[in-house]
């Protein structure tokens, strides 16, 4: 059996590329929304990007918060086939990043995109994790746990930042109250008020 390992020396280095690529935050394992895969056809003609948006929204039965930071136009035939093509072909063209909550989706100028280091101390970071890989469905999104510092950095659009500091908040956990080392007691006596 050992000769056999031997014949193969690559077959060990594919195992851990294979490895690596599904416990990293690779881009493509990143969760897909819904509608990305359904079939849309638009016909843009010469339209802002917003309306574009708004109408992308309506053909879908999505609710759609631009930010109003994105302005500009949208020119020219873009060819896709699938709801998810059409929205990163606009975005990508447009400068723009989005994220999907699992109900709006939240278009933002790239310009606004921004970085944010969140403490970890008591969090329980297995859950954060796993609801974070859930939730990651836009982008440009990151999210880096550092359990070396007990800290995570996340990138991307206003709504996934503030929808990443939901989930830490939900997910920390009290710190167990302060208990003293030693009580008094004072004795004494009730006082009457004069004249009673």
């Amino acid at each position: 059996m050992m000769a056999d390992r031997w014949k193969h020396p690559w077959l060990g280095h594919l195992v851990m590329l294979v490895l690596g690529c599904c416990f990293t935050g690779n881009p493509a394992l990143a969760a897909e929304a819904p509608w990305s895969g359904r079939e849309y056809r638009y016909i843009v003609i010469e339209q802002s990007v917003r309306d574009v948006l708004q109408e992308f929204g309506r053909n879908l039965s999505l609710p759609v918060e631009v930010s109003d930071a994105v302005d500009g136009e949208v020119r020219g035939d873009i060819r896709a086939s699938t709801a998810g093509e059409f929205l990163e072909q606009v975005c990508e063209s447009n400068g723009l990043g989005w994220f999907y909550d699992g109900y709006v989706l939240h278009v933002a100028a790239r310009q606004e995109l921004s970085r944010r280091r969140f403490e970890l101390t008591d969090v329980d970071v297995p859950r954060l994790r796993a609801e974070i890989t859930q939730a990651q469905v836009g982008k440009p999104l990151s999210a880096m746990i550092n359990a070396e510092h007990d800290s995570l950095e996340v990138m991307g659009p206003p709504a996934w930042i503030a929808d990443i500091a939901q989930r830490v908040e939900a997910l920390r956990q009290p710190s167990a109250p302060s208990i003293p080392a030693e009580v008094k007691v004072f004795r004494g006596s009730v006082a009457q008020p004069p004249g009673s």
